[in-house]
């Protein structure tokens, strides 16, 4: 068969139309660029982690107490992430969450609780704050994707992007395919923005299926591998993130239960969280996984979220929000004749992914300064896939603040883009395609290289590590990498999911390279070090910093004094912006 190029032109390529995907797309298409958003999913509307629906947004809304302001939780930021985190970007985000908030508002989504005509708000993950609103989110991604189209952004769904192109230190598009047509794209763009999400399917689930996931499994670190792949800057790769789920089914649906007052019980009983943390269940969620794989760990299991003592009207809020979340929740507890008004809830621990590590405002992935740009000139990146995160309102702003730093971008610099390098562009097509032909040769499916993959993980890159497992594991994934031509796709589909899986292992790679190098144990089970049990700040507050070398991934540090710009070598950075807000921060 042969397969057809198509040169696609643009002045902004966003890859990934989730939240922040959707959010960067906004601002430039405002200031007037073209935009185009490359999507693996078939919808915009119902595309990316909350797809399906959210229930909780985490901002701040400056209505008048102390708590509810940016200079109150930027002070406890560092606490909240034991001292990893760009306070410059984070500070950035803080600042502009109430003007993402309300913008969001005029596209459709109603954040108020119908009952009271006012915001229901939630205390969670250690927050010093009522800093969540529960709402119905059921539309939410709807309402962004919509916006987006109103706005005449360009879609392109059921495409995968598999290469950055980038010339001179700097990006001119990206090389995509399309698994339903088999046509291929080379999209020539004068910026890109990676919002492709974090890792998934990177260790062993409960039910052992690769997609029974507790966050959108077609998340694969997509992003990651392409901007490593093009020489940029990631860090806190290290820090992986666990969450408490219902025995049997995985997906985050606890998370709504323990804000309202839920506790976590042992067999005997006994409320342990005050053990580990003084907030009890109100602690981080990393914090909140240790302690539970601890209490398995001393034999006390199994582990409970505990309801029974809650008020009625309590009970009946979480009783109708259970759905929007995880809309199969519901169904879930009818089938196993489970009632949380009555009964504790068995609870499990989830696959890992590598993701914020359980706290907020520290994310794993790209490096970026406070407009989003990453360590490559023209490269922009927002959401989970970068260095600072904070769930989908994390991703709402960083997202929007990437679309209005490619828009200062390009006011700035010459967005003409150089001519195609077709002889690589038919090179990367030839390579992909290669895994569709018929060769004895190619016979390694990528389902059970994922499972080779994710094996390896769980067994040594877990929420429980130490030198001797984490050379195995790098040893094997590295083996595992030398196979990568045996992968046999059967058809378009199939190569998609090869390129997931091998990103899925570069990624692990790089978590592996950079857990072995921190040599302490920090946030609980988000890294979790069994020969260096204790954190210590005088050798290890500092940046885990992954780049890209000639015989694989480069390590450096960074003190987390600084902001992650001071690392990056384009021009001009860090930028004057960034030193003014560090200064605010601290």
């Amino acid at each position: 068969m042969t397969y057809s190029w198509r040169t696609v032109d643009t002045d902004v390529l966003v890859i990934g139309g989730g939240v922040a995907g959707c959010m960067a797309a906004i601002p430039a298409l405002e200031a007037g660029l073209s935009v185009v958003i490359c999507e693996k999913g078939k919808v915009l509307d119902h595309c990316g982690s909350v797809g399906c629906g959210v229930d909780h947004y985490l901002t701040i809304m400056d209505s008048g107490p102390e708590w509810d302001t940016p200079e109150f939780l930027i002070k406890h930021v560092p606490e909240l992430t034991d001292g990893i985190v760009d306070m410059a970007v984070t500070s950035r985000v803080i600042h502009e969450m109430p003007k993402i908030l309300h913008k969001i508002e005029t596209f459709g989504v109603n954040f108020k609780d119908p009952r009271y005509n006012d915001y229901y708000r939630l205390r969670s993950f250690g927050l010093p704050g009522t800093y969540h609103i529960n709402f119905d989110g059921t539309e939410f991604k709807k309402h962004i994707g919509q916006h987006v189209r109103k706005l005449k952004g360009t879609v392109l769904t059921r495409t995968m992007a598999v290469q950055i192109l980038v010339k001179d230190g700097r990006i001119y598009g990206a090389i995509a395919f399309n698994f339903r047509t088999g046509e291929w794209l080379v999209i020539r763009a004068a910026a890109v923005v990676l919002a492709a999400g974090e890792v998934n399917r990177i260790s062993l689930n409960a039910s052992g299926m690769a997609f029974d996931s507790w966050h959108c499994p077609y998340n694969t670190g997509d992003a990651h591998a392409m901007a490593y792949r093009t020489g940029a800057l990631l860090t806190n790769m290290e820090f992986v993130e666990t969450t408490i789920t219902p025995k049997g089914f995985s997906a985050q649906g606890l998370n709504a239960l323990v804000s309202e007052g839920a506790h976590f019980i042992n067999k005997s009983g006994e409320r342990f969280m005050f053990k580990y943390d003084d907030k009890g269940e109100n602690s981080r969620r990393a914090v909140i996984a240790d302690a539970v794989i601890n209490e398995y760990l001393l034999g006390n299991g199994p582990i409970y979220a505990d309801c029974r003592h809650l008020p009625e009207d309590i009970l009946d809020h979480m009783e109708a929000t259970l759905q929007v979340d995880r809309y199969t929740m519901p169904a879930f507890y009818e089938q196993k004749a489970l009632n949380f008004r009555e009964e504790p809830v068995e609870v499990s621990i989830s696959e890992l992914s590598i993701r914020r590590s359980g706290v907020y405002f520290r994310g794993s992935g790209l490096a970026v300064d406070t407009d989003g740009q990453t360590s490559i000139q023209g490269l922009f990146a927002a959401g989970d896939c970068a260095s600072v995160s904070g769930g989908i309102a994390g991703a709402s702003v960083l997202g929007h603040i990437a679309g209005e730093g490619v828009a200062t971008f390009l006011e700035n610099h010459d967005g003409t883009r150089p001519e195609i390098n077709m002889e690589e562009a038919n090179a990367t097509r030839d390579q992909a395609m290669a895994h569709m032909e018929a060769d004895e040769e190619r016979n390694l499916s990528w389902k059970n290289y994922e499972d080779k993959v994710r094996q390896t993980v769980t067994n040594y890159v877990g929420v429980r590590r130490n030198k001797q497992g984490l050379q195995f594991a790098l040893d094997t994934l590295r083996a595992l990498a030398k196979r990568e031509p045996e992968l046999k796709a059967d058809d378009l589909h199939g190569l998609m999911r090869v390129h997931e899986s091998t990103n899925i292992r570069l990624n692990a790679e790089l978590m592996a390279t950079a857990a072995m190098a921190r040599k302490e144990t920090r946030t609980g089970s988000s890294h979790h070090r069994l020969d260096y049990p204790q954190s210590d700040d005088t050798k290890w507050r500092k940046f885990i910093i992954i780049e890209k070398g000639e015989d694989g991934p480069n390590v450096s540090t960074l003190a987390a004094s600084e902001p992650l710009a001071t690392k990056f070598t384009r021009k001009n950075v860090p930028a004057d912006n960034d030193k003014k807000i560090l200064k605010s921060a601290v």
